[in-house]
């Protein structure tokens, strides 16, 4: 019996290891399947949608990188200028606190458009969480970047 047991006994841990592998390269598959750049907008009834200009795929090399974000007034489509606008990145990290980078966000040389300079130190995908915190145009949005 004890001769059984130490046999089916690793075959369970075997069987459980490789149900995890096979686990971790679907997830694999499907992140890499997945666009780049997903964005949610959720513009306020008075205030601005925030587009990402570039990168336009969303996939963002590792290291120093600049991004450019566009204020639209949605009724018009024309592009705004906003008070203050407010960047955070970050990584999730498996059972870990996400990974944050700073960012410095200033007015660009087109109307309604701001430059955001960072470094994104890790590859992966990292979420670009963006807010007007002007009371005339308030507006956020989510942008998930690609980091290679």
């Amino acid at each position: 019996m004890k001769k059984l047991l130490f046999l089916v006994l690793p075959l369970v841990f075997l069987t459980a290891a490789c149900g995890n592998a096979n686990q971790a390269e679907t997830e694999a598959t499907d992140a890499a399947e997945s666009p780049a750049t997903e964005t949610t907008e959720a513009p306020a009834a008075e205030g601005v949608a925030i587009a990402l200009v570039t990168p336009e795929d969303g996939s963002v090399p590792m290291g120093d990188a600049e991004l450019v974000l566009q204020a639209i007034d949605p009724a018009t489509n024309e592009p705004v200028e906003v008070e203050d606008l407010q960047v955070d990145l970050s990584m999730p990290m498996d059972g870990m606190e996400p990974m944050t980078t700073m960012a410095i966000v200033e007015p660009a040389e087109e109307p309604g458009q701001y430059t955001v300079q960072t470094n994104l130190g890790m590859e992966g995908m990292w979420i670009m969480e963006v807010k007007s915190a002007d009371a005339a145009m308030p507006g956020e949005a989510t942008f998930n970047l690609d980091v290679k």
